[in-house]
């Protein structure tokens, strides 16, 4: 074929093309020349075309539409889509895309989700053929796999025709009633999951400064018989300074109003002081040194009160070592005296790195009453805090001239006790066991009847009748629980004895708990056994109550019916008591609470009642 003849026939060709395209994009059909399927191109073959010599009849069509450039994202068949669309269907075309980025094995792609290309189509750029895994309204993300691709090239996608779902044309949804009762409720994970119980040590409050400032009134009054009522108001204080890093201020006082329309009547003692001051120590805590000065709240770990000074040093981080020594205060009314002084040291060991916690101490002390050496005695603790609960153990010596009054021997064991407490999931067990004679000392002897001390031993011919010695009292507790998600099941049993006197008694109980009853209703109810030398009793109690205010009150009422027999009688009475219980806190600082008590019964009918409230400043 000669050149002209080429040349004729490429004009017509293009010629023939265009207007293949124009009568295509009118009737909304794909254009002469368009594969049918997903066929895409491409477009770097337009820059080879140039150079070959000029095709005829389909390639030389193929080769005029390839030398046609289109801006990404143009198809010829955007007006007859756009007319499919309209109608309810989707049609072919043809996507041009070009790359615009290339990362982590990925090749980013424009036009994005306005190009309708779906995921799963094929994009063909460089003879090679790439699935879309994802569009956004930016770019087409393709899969590269072995392939390469820079930023500029440029590939076609055809996206096939598809019905386009519609309103009109999609299946009516199923009701929400089809659904019902297809699911079971689903259970919450707290439901199946129970809290176990970490030791944490003793509980300590961090603040610098802390105090609390209370009023509290209660009294009896009595419905039936001759009895006149009797009142008592007390004002409290409890502070704690940090003067300070090292330096702090504990104080403990109360003031107290008794009201009764026969209080000159009752019995003048000094056990109803005007005012009471509990502890008033000045204290220091260093690295190594620690001591207190003033009236010591603790002389040690198994001493109390002592208006002295107490000092103590770190031997490293196991080892302490303390020496204490003081006056005791007048046991009735707590007032300053020189009678008695008390002075010992104590030796405390801390296994501050084992993970159950374990500590002991071993406390020597001794007194002296108006220049005579009273009390000797050798008393030891121990304590730890496995993962399961806690462990203690203590006990007590003494030592007695051979003349005391109380028919003790030289040395005897004056206390001892141990208990246990275990967890094992919910469940909790915990006991008691507790050994204790009369604590004997001049001093008390000066205070207290001798029935307070031992069973005397009938002498009609002495003037006071001799002690018969080893009195002692054994007292023993079990309780276990049961502490579930919304409910606790409470049971126990204490027991009690005391020898050379007939002083005996056991009790069991059984409480229940549910919480959430409705809403944040709560029920107690539980019932309680016992026997002993005096009476024996029966009782029930039902307690329902609720939390209020975003559980800053709490409110409960009970009823408890109760059958009791005195021993030395043959037949039994009821009894009735009723009653309620209020708190609530209206701030962080201000606790307020009340209680009103009614017993009704064959021995008297009596109305207690009790008002507090507690302020606690932060500071």
């Amino acid at each position: 074929m000669s050149g002209r003849s080429a040349r004729a026939t490429s004009v017509g060709s293009v010629v023939l093309g265009l207007a293949l395209a124009l009568t295509a994009e009118a009737l909304g059909a794909a254009p002469t020349g368009e594969p049918a399927g997903p066929t895409i191109r491409d477009t770097s073959s337009v820059a080879r075309a140039k150079t070959r010599p000029s095709p005829t009849g389909k390639r030389a069509r193929s080769a005029a539409s390839g030398r046609k450039r289109r801006r990404p994202g143009t198809t010829p068949t955007s007006v007859g889509a756009a007319r499919a669309m309209r109608a309810g269907f989707a049609t072919d075309d043809l996507v041009i895309v070009e790359v615009v980025e290339v990362a982590g094995g990925r090749a980013y792609l424009t036009p994005g989700s306005a190009s309708r290309v779906q995921i799963g189509n094929r994009v063909r750029i460089g003879g090679r053929r790439y699935s879309v895994i994802a569009i956004n309204t930016k770019n087409i993300v393709v899969n590269l796999g072995k392939g390469r691709l820079s930023p500029g090239q440029r590939g076609e996608v055809t996206v096939r025709a598809a019905e386009v779902q519609t309103f009109a044309t999609r299946p009516t949804p199923r009701p929400l009633d089809a659904f019902a009762g297809r699911w079971r409720t689903p259970g919450l994970p707290a439901d199946s999951q129970v809290v176990r119980m970490i030791p944490l040590g003793v509980m300590r409050d961090e603040r610098r400064n802390r105090a609390v400032f209370s009023v509290d009134y209660q009294r009896i009054q009595p419905l039936s018989g001759e009895a006149f009522g009797i009142g008592r108001t007390r004002l409290r204080t409890i502070l704690h300074a940090e003067l300070t890093e090292q330096v702090h201020l504990d104080a403990d006082a109360f003031a107290e109003f008794w009201q009764a329309e026969d209080l000159q009547l009752r019995p003048k003692n000094a056990s109803r002081p005007f005012i009471s001051v509990r502890q008033l120590e000045l204290g220091y805590r260093g690295e190594v040194l620690q001591g207190s000065i003033g009236r010591l709240r603790y002389a040690s770990r198994t001493l109390g009160s002592l208006d002295g000074a107490r000092m103590s040093a770190s031997l490293g981080d196991t080892w302490s070592v303390a020496a204490f020594g003081g006056t005791l205060a007048n046991p009735l009314d707590g007032s300053v005296s020189a009678d008695a002084a008390r002075f010992g040291t104590e030796l405390a060991w801390q296994g501050s790195e084992s993970s159950w916690q374990p500590r002991g101490s071993l406390t020597f002390h001794g007194s002296r009453f108006l220049g005579e050496l009273d009390e000797r005695r050798v008393a030891g603790t121990f304590e730890s805090f496995p993962r399961f609960g806690h462990l203690g153990a203590r006990a007590e010596i003494s030592l007695f001239p051979a003349d005391n009054p109380w028919g003790a021997s030289s040395a005897e064991l004056t206390a001892a006790g141990a208990e246990a407490t275990v967890r094992i999931d919910a469940l909790r067990l915990a006991g008691t066991l507790d050994m204790r004679r009369p604590e004997r000392s001049l001093w008390l002897a000066s205070f207290l009847p001798r029935g307070y001390f031992c069973v005397a031993e009938p002498a009609p011919a002495a003037a006071i009748e001799p002690c018969v010695g080893g009195e002692r009292r054994y007292a023993a507790t079990f309780n276990a629980a049961w502490e579930a998600t919304l409910w606790t099941a409470d049971a126990g049993a204490t027991l009690a004895s005391t020898r050379r006197a007939k002083a005996d008694q056991a009790t069991g109980f059984l409480n229940l708990r549910r919480r959430d009853l409705i809403g944040k209703l709560r029920l107690d109810a539980g019932g309680t056994l016992s026997r002993g030398s005096l009476y024996e009793s029966a009782a029930f109690n039902l307690s329902p109550g609720t939390p209020l205010a975003d559980d800053s009150a709490d409110i409960s009422f009970y009823y408890r019916p109760s059958w009791m027999r005195y021993r030395a009688e043959v037949t039994g009475f009821i009894e009735h008591g009723f009653g309620t219980r209020l708190w609530w806190a209206p701030s962080s600082v201000l606790d307020l609470s009340g209680s009103l008590d009614a017993l009704v019964g064959r021995d008297v009918d009596v109305l207690m009642f009790q008002l507090s409230a507690a302020y606690r400043p932060r500071f």
